[in-house]
This record gives C-alpha cells, sequence and structure tokens, in this order.
C-alpha cells in the first residue's frame, strides 16, 4: 500500500505558508443574530459551553493570577479586573511601565516582545522571592487579551493531587516543530558550547518523533517539543515554580538567548522530565484554547490547504495541523470541551463575561 504522505523530511529553511492563515479571517457573521452570537459565533451557544458550579467545594484552590500587559494595552488589563480576574484569590499584572491606578508591577528587561523570555525569567524569581508557596495553590499565567473562566479553572484543578512534590504544568499543549525551532537562534556557531550543545540535545531528541497516520504509514522526521503556549494561559504548582527558579541559569535553560518565554520554558523543564500535561477531556477536545472563539470553531479543517510545490505534506508547513503534530486537534463542534477554562484573542472580555454569566 503507497501511503499518501510523503515521508521525507522536507529542507530545514522553509518560508510559512500564508494562504492557511489568510483562509481563517474568512469568518463572517450572519444577519439576524444576536451580539453575543455575532461576537462569538452561531454556533457557539448551542455547543452548551458551561460553568461548572463550586458551591459544594469545602476549599476552594487558592490561584494566583499573573498576566502580562503593556502600557498600550492596559485598557485590556482595566477589563480584565472588571470581570473574570475579580475571581482570582491575588491578580497580578506584569508591565512594561508602573501604573498606580491599575496596578501593575513594572518587569525589567527590555521593553520588547522579543525578549518576553528575559521579563519572564524576572517575573519568575519576582513570584518565588515575594510570595510563599503556602499562601496559593496555583499560579495562572496569561496575556492581557485571555478570557479565563475561573470557575472552570478551579473545578479542573480540584481533580489533580493536592499536596504534592510533582511539578506540573498544565494548558494548551502544542508541538514546537523542528524546523521552526531553530530560527531564533540563527547560526548556532555563535552560541556558547554548553548552550548550544543542550540545545542540540533538545533538537534531535524531539525531532525523533514518528507520527503514525495509518495502516503501514507514518510520518518520520516532523516531531518537535511540546508546548504551552502563553496565550491560552497555562496553571503550574509551587513545585513547578521552584524547580524552574532553581534552573533559570543552567545551560539547557538558554538564559541569555532571544527567544519565546513559553518555548524556553519546555526546553529547561525538559531536561528535569517535567513535560506539559494532557489536559484534554474524554472527547480529546481542548479546555485551553490558542485561538479566539471565533477562530476555534471557523478556522478550516482542510488537510489538503499547503503549498504543494514546497513542501511534502500539510504537516512540514506551518499550521494547525503541524503545530499539533503527535498531539492531534479539532475545530467546529469538536474543537471544545464543554467545560472550557480559556480562550485568547479575545476582544470584548465584558462580552464574553456575559455570556459565559448565561451559561451557568
Amino acid at each position: 500500500m503507497r501511503c499518501s504522505i510523503a515521508l521525507a523530511a522536507v529542507a530545514v529553511a522553509v518560508a510559512e505558508d500564508l494562504r492557511y492563515q489568510a483562509r481563517s479571517k474568512s469568518y463572517v457573521p450572519r444577519p439576524g443574530l444576536s451580539l453575543v452570537e455575532a461576537a462569538l459565533g452561531p454556533h457557539l451557544p448551542a455547543l452548551e459551553l458551561v460553568t461548572v458550579a463550586n458551591a459544594s467545594v469545602a476549599a476552594p484552590l487558592r490561584i494566583l493570577c499573573w498576566v502580562n500587559t503593556y502600557e498600550k494595552t492596559h485598557d485590556r488589563a482595566r477589563a480584565i479586573k472588571e470581570t473574570w480576574g475579580k475571581h482570582c484569590d491575588k491578580l497580578l499584572f506584569m508591565s512594561n511601565v508602573e501604573d498606580v491606578d491599575i496596578p501593575t508591577v513594572r518587569v525589567v528587561a527590555p521593553p520588547t516582545h522579543e525578549h518576553l523570555w528575559q521579563k519572564h525569567r524576572f517575573v519568575v524569581r519576582l513570584l518565588a522571592r515575594e510570595y510563599d508557596a503556602s499562601s496559593y495553590d496555583w499560579i495562572f499565567k496569561c496575556d492581557d487579551d485571555t478570557y479565563v473562566i475561573m470557575d472552570n479553572l478551579q473545578a479542573y484543578l480540584q481533580t489533580l493531587p493536592r499536596n504534592t512534590d510533582e511539578p506540573m504544568l498544565l494548558g494548551h499543549r502544542m508541538t514546537l516543530q523542528w524546523f521552526e525551532m531553530q530560527k531564533p537562534f540563527g547560526d548556532l556557531s555563535n552560541m556558547q558550547r554548553d548552550r548550544r550543545a543542550a540545545f542540540e540535545r533538545t533538537f534531535h531528541a524531539t525531532r525523533a518523533q514518528v507520527i503514525p497516520l495509518g495502516f503501514l504509514c507514518k510520518l518520520h522526521d516532523v516531531g518537535g517539543l511540546y508546548y504551552t503556549p502563553g496565550g491560552a494561559g497555562y496553571a503550574f504548582n509551587a513545585p513547578y515554580l521552584t524547580q524552574l527558579v532553581a534552573a533559570l541559569d543552567l545551560p539547557h535553560c538558554l538564559p541569555d538567548e532571544v527567544v519565546p518565554d513559553d518555548w524556553a520554558i519546555s526546553f529547561c523543564m525538559l531536561a528535569h522530565g517535567v513535560t506539559p500535561r494532557d489536559t484534554r477531556d474524554a472527547f480529546q477536545r481542548e479546555r485551553f484554547h490558542q485561538y479566539s472563539p471565533e477562530q476555534v470553531y471557523y478556522w478550516p479543517d482542510d488537510e489538503d490547504d499547503y503549498d504543494h510545490s514546497r513542501y511534502e505534506s500539510i504537516y512540514h508547513a506551518q499550521n494547525w495541523f503541524s503545530d499539533h503534530i503527535g498531539i492531534g486537534w479539532s475545530n467546529g463542534r469538536d474543537c471544545c470541551a464543554a467545560d472550557s477554562i480559556s480562550f485568547h484573542y479575545v476582544r470584548d472580555m465584558h462580552l464574553l463575561d456575559a455570556y459565559f454569566a448565561s451559561r451557568k
């Protein structure tokens, strides 16, 4: 039987295929919808997303919420304070500037998006220093355009072991493809020898992944590192924070590299045997969503939508399929667990807050 997916690896340096991303913007709300339906998509209410009541919980978990924001987006921070942020036990906004009205904590790091890893290193050290582990059970980190259903986060965390010494990281798992992994580093000969060796160990170990696609058909050499993107938000416990902070200056934590923070964390913690947990429900539907409700419901689900002249398969291009290779994904009616926890790229916190209030 001839496999329909080519098994040969594509060249390392490939350009991004933007056609897939362009098609994802094609959703246009139909006329005659309510305000919520027009903003979130006509099928969203029918999917029965719910908030789980926690009235029966004898000892609610204490959750410290850490939100990354920027001076130009402090209006988003205010919207979070007025909506889901009210349900955090502690709400901290980390920003490039101090704003006493919100308030924000000024992060001492270069004020650019490219230096997210350096900002992240500053914040986790601050949390470990300023907040005693006995004062919270979990830390939840997200961006200022993330909406969090705190009741559902609380209910999900209640299903996990308490008072454990095991470091745990919970979020939306994605795959950092091997051909994307090396792009931020450029010429590896410029890296210090010990850090280059650490990078190459992770690169080769995760690239070796083999993906089964059916009878006698496997896709080789398209693996990557599992990580949790910051936009969907992720929760981690005190043992995770303790181990991360202790390792920050080690070579495998890439301390001086200009790389995305969610990638760097996974590089760092993989060396300690810690990987993101699978947080999907029994039907393999995501609870943490890296994209908005509109996107997860209406992004195209087309395995033939890639540039055939450039790539061996859709799994070799940068897109929703290859971003989840080895994990799998679904969109539309199969995208979201009923007790979903977070959505990213949310434009109107108050609107989404009103929707979930109506679903209680």
